[in-house]
């Protein structure tokens, strides 16, 4: 009698060894790895979804072992996951998220001998948030913020030891007295530059990503 109950509980474990080797093998096929011409590397993660694309979205997509970037829609595989570009000595060009075909979240790149080039927020493929820009020597020379892609707010620029102020109304360049005199500012500087100062110090706190 005990055989009998326990024969249905063997004869589903082995139907569902199939199910299970195959979630496996769906996480390894979405990723991809593109050699470049010049010895650059690429490595993504893509995947078949359906979405309803925005018009004013340009999505990138995975097919033929190549990344294509279609405005307003995509006929391949979705990028979705970590992105990861490296340079011909292997040191790490550039790297971030792709959520659905579009960038999120913090994106990074690097200068060729290994030194961070930059680091900005993206949000549904618009960069937008804290900015921070490096030389080679990885001394940060610009930072400030960015809406819909274009500076906004106060803009710090480093030439060795002394710092000088930009302002910018979404990418148009405006004078110190407009910038203070701008009642939109007055209201959203503060929360702006309280955004800045989190993102620099949390990054400062953030791992390197590892060369594999």
């Amino acid at each position: 009698m005990a055989i009998r109950q326990l024969l249905p509980i063997f004869f589903f474990l082995i139907a569902s060894i199939p199910g299970m080797a195959q979630v496996k093998e769906l996480a390894i096929f979405r990723r991809f790895t593109i050699l470049g011409d010049d010895s650059s590397k690429v490595i993504l993660y893509a995947e078949n979804i359906k979405i309803s694309p925005n018009s004013d979205k340009t999505y990138t997509w995975y097919e033929s072992n190549q990344l294509h970037k279609t405005m307003g829609g995509y006929s391949g595989k979705l990028l979705n996951g970590q992105f990861t570009k490296y340079f011909s000595n292997r040191n790490l060009s550039e790297q971030g998220l792709y959520v659905k075909g579009l960038k999120q979240g913090v994106w990074r790149h690097w200068h060729t001998n290994g030194n961070l080039k930059s680091e900005s927020q993206w949000m549904a493929n618009i960069e937008e948030g804290p900015f921070i820009r490096y030389n080679e020597q990885g001394d940060w020379i610009q930072r400030g913020y960015l809406k819909d892609g274009k500076m906004h707010g106060v803009i710090e620029n480093r030439e060795k030891d002394k710092i000088n102020y930009q302002y910018f109304n979404q990418g148009q360049e405006i004078t110190k007295e407009d910038y203070q005199g701008n009642s939109i500012f007055r209201k959203t500087g503060k929360l702006i530059g309280d955004q800045i100062n989190k993102w620099f110090k949390k990054k400062d706190n953030q791992p390197q990503p590892v060369t594999p």
